[in-house]
């Protein structure tokens, strides 16, 4: 080889070298993108993860390790409860018993406290038309009606009384009940999304239970695709 190339000129046998060194790079070049596709198709080796599309609750897991599936299968349900809109109606909120009572006797002292001012002022009006109508300055008719209205507000003083009694009973029964008794706050509705094979394949893991919250993107199972 050496002898070969001190006969040719100066000029031909750096030419022939240049070639030789072009020729060595290139069969590198090819030889590293080659390995570099084994590689690539190695670390890919069939394995396909299966994410949750939304974060939610599991409802049902629909595959069991070692089943075959097709692309589309759905393999794990997810509940998801949205926000219900702003101007949506509201559910009405149980009533608390204690605070029900509370408002009742509330109610039954105001009523009181008007029952009793209205007798006092029938009885001052009485109080005030007896003498006159003796004297006979007043009618006996003015005097007989003011009487009835005293009457009637003794009577309704009664009544708000025997209503604030009932109001106390109301809230001894409200105090004697458990107070976890109330209504349970309504749930935001709820829809269902579901996982799906995006390949046909073989459940190699699942990693999702019914029960559990799962984020978005999170891994709910392991498929070995069909090759």
């Amino acid at each position: 080889m050496k002898s070969n190339l001190a006969a040719l000129s100066p000029f031909t046998r750096k030419f022939k070298v240049m070639l030789f060194a072009f020729t060595l790079s290139a069969l590198a070049t090819v030889s590293a993108a080659c390995g570099s596709s084994r590689s690539k198709d190695s670390t890919s080796s069939g394995i396909i993860i299966v994410n949750a599309p939304a974060a939610g609750e599991v409802r049902r897991v629909l595959v069991r390790e070692g089943m075959s599936v097709n692309e589309g299968t759905p393999l794990v349900e997810i509940a998801v409860r949205t926000e219900a809109q702003n101007n949506a109606p509201r559910p009405p909120q149980a009533d608390d018993p204690l605070a029900r009572a509370g408002r009742n006797i509330g109610a039954a002292q105001a009523g009181i406290e008007a029952a009793r001012a209205e007798a006092v002022r029938a009885d001052v009006e009485v109080q005030r038309l007896t003498p006159l109508v003796a004297a006979g300055d007043a009618p006996q008719a003015q005097l007989d009606g003011a009487r009835a209205d005293y009457e009637r507000a003794q009577r309704g003083l009664q009544e708000a009384q025997r209503a604030a009694e009932d109001a106390q009973s109301g809230l001894v029964i409200a105090r004697q009940q458990p107070q976890n008794s109330t209504v349970a706050p309504a749930t935001l509705p709820e829809q269902t999304v579901t996982a799906q094979a995006a390949s046909a394949g073989t459940v190699s893991v699942v990693s999702a239970r019914v029960g559990d919250r799962v984020a978005a993107g999170q891994p709910l199972a392991t498929l070995r695709a069909v090759k």
